[in-house]
């Protein structure tokens, strides 16, 4: 990944935004090229130590429309959230390589680099009730990052991003406020 953003943006500064294993990886990124990391911004982190994961839950809709996948992500599940899923989430799901991902999941942790934390404006952002990798993990972040604000949003789960846009939306909004003071 380190490869694919020098060909793309060179040696200059870029934002760094992941959502899941996105989030874990963009932090890998960060500790190893902090100074080409003008900003740093974790949604649902996928972490080592995961814990106080909690059961699925739905916090809206009746629960049975759409297929399991759908039914087991989305704890916001109306028809609006349906028609979102189908249109942006199952066609991106289809394209996923399984056995990458199997392979990937076999030595997925990386080993820490033992620079000094990102330094830069960082923002945290997690769903209260993300039954894929919790959201307890995620606060401990704050403490890594001497420059990190940190979100958990209630009836979100680790479809935050569709489930919640308005309220990512603003915070990303401040956290690129925030890079630009610092540029």
């Amino acid at each position: 990944m380190l490869n694919f953003a020098d060909e793309v943006i060179g040696g200059t500064a870029h934002l760094l935004i992941g959502h899941s294993a996105g989030a874990y990886y963009a932090q890998a990124m960060a500790a190893r090229r902090p100074a080409q990391v003008a900003g740093l911004a974790l949604v649902c982190p996928l972490l080592p130590g995961l814990r106080d994961v909690p059961e699925h839950r739905v916090v809206a809709g009746s629960g049975e429309i759409g297929d399991d996948v759908f039914r087991s992500y989305f704890v916001i599940q109306t028809p609006e959230m349906l028609e979102w899923y189908e249109r942006y989430v199952a066609p991106a799901a289809a394209l996923v390589d399984q056995a990458a991902l199997e392979r990937i999941g076999e030595r997925w942790a990386l080993t820490p680099d033992h620079a000094p934390a990102y330094a830069g404006p960082t923002v945290v952002v997690a769903g209260r009730l993300d039954s894929t990798v919790g959201y307890a993990a995620a606060t401990d972040l704050v403490d890594h990052y001497p420059h990190a604000s940190l979100a958990v949003v209630d009836d979100a789960g680790h479809a935050l991003l569709h489930e919640q846009p308005e309220l990512l939306r603003a915070l990303l909004s401040e956290w690129l406020a925030r890079v630009e003071r610092s540029s």
